[in-house]
């Protein structure tokens, strides 16, 4: 008498339906209205961390001069920078995606490689910017935002590659990475215009303000920097702008 097993096929676990893009362009048509009012609650409210962080750097009370109007155009200029940005983050999160398909020791070569490569360019650019005696945040801020860029675009092309939609706790973290990079990108911005920037000379109404470095020209105020003094005069008085070779750069008077 042989023995009969009595044990069932393990079955397999239920897996999410593919997504088609004729679906997801249906749903939208569906729901045209809730979907274009999330995009703006979204731009507006990306827009907005991006303004504030980039404040920050210099003084989070100059967010009480910025107008609505403000925001949607600094969030155009979010825009710009994202997308010129967007093609080399892409072919970098390709490149460290393509680690994963390589041999444990090719893998741990080319990332051996790839992490002194970047630690070495860092360095260089740091060192350069100590020697010409401009400050070194704006770098390490701008290694911040590819961490957080690659990080980010990895998530997005895998739910497209897999042609699923993230659940609920995944849109939270997806969401979450993409607030620490708009803040991260915009504290980039600020730590670039305050230690790189050139100065520029200013022709207002009444006179004349040289050395002075734009931190941002809004629809009634514009804020300017010159010796980590901030300075806020109405863009109506402004009559023009002169950078670079226009103008020659203010300097002291000798005392007689």
């Amino acid at each position: 008498m042989s023995d009969q097993s009595n044990s069932q096929p393990v079955q397999a676990a239920p897996t999410k339906p593919a997504v088609t893009a004729a679906q997801v362009f249906a749903f939208i048509k569906e729901n045209f209205v809730l979907v274009s009012a999330a995009a703006l609650l979204l731009g507006v409210t990306v827009s907005t961390m991006f303004l504030a962080a980039y404040l920050s750097v210099f003084d989070w009370h100059l967010l009480w001069f910025v107008q609505y109007s403000d925001i949607i155009t600094f969030g155009l200029l979010a825009v710009g920078v994202i997308t010129g940005s967007l093609t080399f983050i892409q072919s970098s999160a390709q490149t460290v995606l393509g680690l994963f398909g390589m041999k444990s020791r090719d893998r741990w070569r080319l990332g051996i490689f790839l992490f002194v490569l970047l630690a070495g360019i860092t360095g260089a650019e740091m060192w350069g910017s100590i020697k010409a005696g401009q400050g070194y945040f704006h770098i390490l801020m701008g290694v911040t935002v590819l961490g957080l860029g690659i990080v980010l675009v990895m998530q997005v092309m895998g739910y497209i590659a897999t042609r699923t939609l993230p659940n609920l706790s995944q849109w939270f973290f997806l969401f979450l990475g993409l607030s620490f990079a708009t803040i991260s990108l915009g504290q980039w911005l600020g730590y670039s215009v305050q230690e790189s920037a050139k100065g520029q000379e200013i022709v207002l109404k009444d006179k004349t303000l040289n050395d002075m470095k734009v931190i941002l020209v809004m629809s009634r105020h514009t804020i300017l920097l010159k010796d980590d003094m901030l300075y806020i005069v109405p863009t109506a008085d402004i009559a023009s702008f002169k950078v670079g070779d226009q103008f020659t750069p203010s300097k002291p008077v000798p005392a007689k």
